[in-house]
């Protein structure tokens, strides 16, 4: 008997659950460009279905492991990359030519952007039944977006926010708020472990990307620079917040040094490059104007939709793809409990 009343003074303890407790970010185009080139499969008819299989799969993951309050997925938005284009034409330009799939599927680059975009628009109309929300602006990647959410969440009511993405960008954010959780290494990074991985401060993270650069952004680094020499020669990132003048300063410090290491010449002469890495990858300052934060504002404000679940099953008996789980109805209650908050 003393056992089913401590089960039922747990429950008078534990407070409701409010909807923006704990908000689950999804990075939408790294989640489907991920499935899309690693799924291989095909619908009955034979068609590639990976990006959308693989998206729902991963969607319903992520959210029954983290059991959060509220789901938002972020889109980049038409001519998102159009902001850091103009400040180096560079920025992800080999991603126009470079193909995401490597097994021979399709033909041509244009016919695998097609079937890309089908999935995408596809994988909007399965998110409208789920009890969820879906944020694009025109002219703005989802980095932006995340990044504003992210710094409004560390000073609003929000009392934890999980970022779902690959991109190692969004390591600078996190803080006793926001972790960040690594779907291929299947890791979550928060303010007690997230040194162990990058090695320095969270907000200085930025600064070591713009040293070393990105190659899935088409950014160079400084040549002959690795992690090793940047944490011995700069230690101040890994104890202290720091700013990118710190770097040259130290660097222009040691020039007359005659024992000093070549490094040092080389990130003076790269500095330009440095600083437009810097430019690109820091993501606490926002590039929201004062409506595209209202804008999202508004949008957390606001309930989710309620489940749909016959339309959704409609849409997986019209696409063919019932076997996107062993447990359909069992997969849709991971999403359940995202209606019953306040």
């Amino acid at each position: 008997m003393s056992k089913y009343k401590n089960i039922l003074n747990n429950l008078k303890e534990t407070p409701p659950r409010e909807l923006n407790d704990h908000i689950l970010i999804i990075d939408a185009m790294n989640m489907l460009i991920r499935s899309f080139s690693l799924l291989k499969a095909m619908s009955p008819t034979g068609h590639h279905v990976g990006g959308l299989v693989g998206f729902l799969r991963s969607l319903g993951y992520v959210t029954r492991i983290f059991d959060p309050t509220r789901v938002l997925i972020i889109w980049d938005g038409k001519g998102g990359s159009g902001n850091r284009k103009n400040i180096d034409p560079n920025y992800k330009a080999q991603r126009a030519t470079s193909r995401i799939t490597h097994w021979g599927l399709y033909d041509t680059k244009e016919e695998e952007m097609e079937a890309l975009i089908g999935q995408l628009y596809r994988v909007q109309d399965y998110i409208e039944c789920l009890p969820m929300q879906s944020i694009m602006i025109e002219k703005l990647e989802a980095d932006d977006i995340i990044a504003y959410l992210a710094k409004r969440a560390s000073t609003s009511a929000v009392k934890k926010m999980t970022i779902v993405s690959s991109d190692k960008d969004f390591l600078q954010l996190v803080n006793d708020t926001v972790e960040v959780y690594a779907p291929v290494k299947k890791k979550t990074f928060t303010a007690t472990n997230i040194q162990e991985e990058i090695k320095v401060l969270p907000e200085n993270y930025n600064i070591v990307k713009a040293l070393l650069g990105d190659n899935s952004d088409n950014l160079a680094g400084v040549k002959g620079l690795g992690i090793k020499t940047i944490l011995s020669e700069f230690p101040k990132l890994a104890k202290t917040k720091s700013e990118l003048d710190y770097i040259f300063d130290v660097c222009e410090t040691k020039l007359d040094d005659k024992k000093v290491k070549k490094i040092f010449p080389k990130i003076i002469t790269s500095w330009d490059r440095v600083e437009t890495n810097f430019k690109l990858m820091d993501l606490h300052e926002s590039d929201l104007d004062e409506r595209e934060k209202e804008e999202v504002i508004e949008m957390i404000k606001t309930n989710p939709p309620g489940l749909e679940t016959g339309a959704f099953l409609r849409l997986l008996d019209k696409d063919q793809i019932e076997g996107i789980t062993k447990n359909t109805e069992g997969w849709l209650e991971n999403f359940r409990g995202l209606t019953i908050t306040k």
